[in-house]
């Protein structure tokens, strides 16, 4: 039996105040009232203007795309019906049900997937000429026409990965709540990593990093202090390093929580690191250790974009053939200890990785003192240092 849909009125019982419009249900001789986002007072009910015709005509078209998918699934209930449509902000569309997670994601504080989920819908979009789809619409042949089109805009095939997870993890969680039902649409599309080449710049290119003249270029100099700062720290990330206070720094130590293990790092403060942080101390807002954060602008997702921007800059002073980013300083760390011949194990708990399960078990007997050899070792690039023992 299908079912019928009706607005209705319902004033307050304040006097003076507006009523709501409510969207009468009923469904095998079954009555239910929906309320609506629309208040207004009785002469408006009665001479609706236009805003209000289709903001109705629209909620009721979204019941209705949500009866035909009910339908699809067999026999339904009203109280079904009434909970897809208060709990999932879902007008049947693609770009609606990811406006909704995000929200949701930014909720519970996880804004960097929000951030990548938010950066997948963008970039679909310019592939659907900014328009929306239908969940129901999206099928294989839809995604492998967009992964055609990644690679027709040159677009790196793990970025294009990323993209497709990310669409991939909207779909079937669109599935599970019984939003459209499963299609596979990512069926033989990539979505796994592929092995790439680490971008590590050598020991000759960070000693000229290091000495390079900035002195004129205050943005520049910045971001080139940052990268070194990162390299000193054991390749730290520019998360980390933003959100560095003052109260990090520990009796001759800086001790944090990697924000993507949540694994609590110490590293001994080096000169190096000193001076770079006595350099900017007069820059720094509130209490962080370094200027990354501005009054202006304390989004650090945005600040990444202008650091790597500046490096890439500098990348082209020095006539790199790859341009630097902020994860470069953590992939040359690693390259220049492993070529220095500090132990894996050691390269891996420095580096605070939380996949080296067995390497982690032999580690716990190692004192700090190791940890802090190998990184002095590394980071005292203009001496004539020895191979680590």
């Amino acid at each position: 039996m299908s079912t019928s849909i009706k607005p209705k009125f319902i004033p307050s019982k304040i006097k003076g105040k507006e009523g709501v419009i409510c969207l009468q249900l009923i469904h095998n001789r079954k009555v239910k009232l929906l309320r609506t986002r629309f208040h207004l007072h009785l002469f408006e009910w009665e001479n609706q203007p236009e805003h209000i015709k289709t903001g109705l005509a629209s909620e009721i078209q979204t019941i209705r795309g949500l009866i035909r998918l009910l339908e699809m699934r067999g026999n339904y209930t009203l109280e079904k019906l009434t909970d897809l449509y208060k709990n999932n902000s879902f007008n049947g569309c693609l770009f609606t049900f990811i406006d909704y997670i995000v929200k949701r994601l930014i909720d519970g504080n996880r804004r960097k997937t929000a951030s990548i989920l938010l950066t997948a819908k963008r970039n679909f979009e310019r592939f659907l000429c900014g328009q929306d789809i239908l969940l129901d619409s999206i099928d294989n042949d839809l995604m492998r026409k967009y992964e055609n089109w990644l690679k027709s805009e040159g677009v790196m095939k793990n970025t294009a990965s990323c993209y497709m997870r990310a669409l991939r993890s909207v779909y079937n969680q669109a599935v599970k709540r019984g939003l459209t039902t499963q299609k596979n649409p990512f069926s033989n599309i990539f979505t796994r990593i592929d092995k790439t080449v680490k971008r590590a710049v050598n020991e000759d290119t960070v000693i000229k990093l290091k000495n390079l003249d900035l002195s004129v270029h205050g943005e520049l100099a910045l971001a080139r202090d940052l990268f070194l700062f990162s390299f000193y720290m054991r390749g730290m990330s520019f998360v980390d390093m933003a959100n560095l206070r003052k109260g990090n720094v520990k009796n001759g130590y800086i001790v944090y929580v990697r924000s993507k293990t949540k694994q609590t790092l110490t590293v001994k403060m080096e000169d190096c690191m000193q001076e770079i942080i006595m350099r900017y101390e007069r820059q720094t807002i509130d209490d962080y250790l370094l200027p990354v954060y501005t009054a202006q602008n304390s989004d650090n997702t945005s600040q990444l974009r202008n650091h790597n921007k500046r490096l890439k800059r500098i990348s082209e002073m020095v006539k790199l053939e790859n341009p630097l980013s902020s994860y470069v300083s953590r992939h040359t760390w690693a390259t220049l200890a492993l070529r220095k011949g500090v132990p894996v194990e050691v390269i891996s708990e420095s580096m605070g990785h939380e996949n080296e399960t067995t390497t982690r078990i032999y580690l716990a007997s190692l004192g700090q003192s190791v940890v802090d050899k190998a990184n002095a070792e590394i980071i005292r690039l203009d001496n004539n240092s020895t191979s680590y023992q």
